[in-house]
């Protein structure tokens, strides 16, 4: 039926397709929360109200990353899901996504192995220089050892390689 001239543009919004940017970009966003709570409540004092908060916030991070799991998006076959380890690599994030690939950041090897706790089918491969990947071969992704100053290409046939 189509719209009336009272109609909402939220209610004309209804049934479009949410762009895959956009999910890219509000599923870094929550895995930053996942993973800085997770920090957070672990750093707390067990029991006090400053951790039960931050298990909320957590909650309500995993739930909402739960939820963005759930919106259907197509996804070319060849798109291989990198989380992309270490701010110093942040750089390439942009160039990598140029190539492909599609990147989620972790400031941090902690960050990380939060997001890895979360959920490790968010991700195909997980690349970072050799400092910040030790210790996330545990979670049973490939993983891709980036040298320090490594341009995007290389880091992509590195990441590609892994990948098999």
């Amino acid at each position: 039926m189509p719209p009336s001239a009272g109609d909402s543009a939220d209610d004309k919004a209804v049934g479009r397709v949410v762009p895959a940017t956009f999910l890219h970009d509000l599923n870094n966003l929550l895995t930053a929360i996942h993973g800085y709570s997770t920090l957070l409540a672990a750093d707390l004092p067990a029991g006090g109200l400053e951790q039960d908060f931050a298990a909320r916030i957590l909650a309500a991070a995993e739930e909402a990353r739960q939820l963005v799991a759930k919106v259907p998006r197509p996804r070319p076959a060849a798109t291989l899901r990198v989380l992309l380890v270490g701010g110093a690599l942040a750089r390439l994030a942009g160039s990598l996504e140029t190539l492909g690939l599609e990147v989620t950041l972790a400031g941090s090897a902690r960050e990380a192995q939060g997001a890895l706790k979360a959920s490790t089918s968010d991700w195909d491969v997980v690349a970072g220089t050799a400092e910040t990947l030790a210790g996330l071969g545990a979670y049973g992704l490939p993983l891709a050892t980036v040298p320090a100053g490594a341009d995007a290409v290389t880091v992509d046939a590195l990441i590609r390689g892994a990948r098999g």
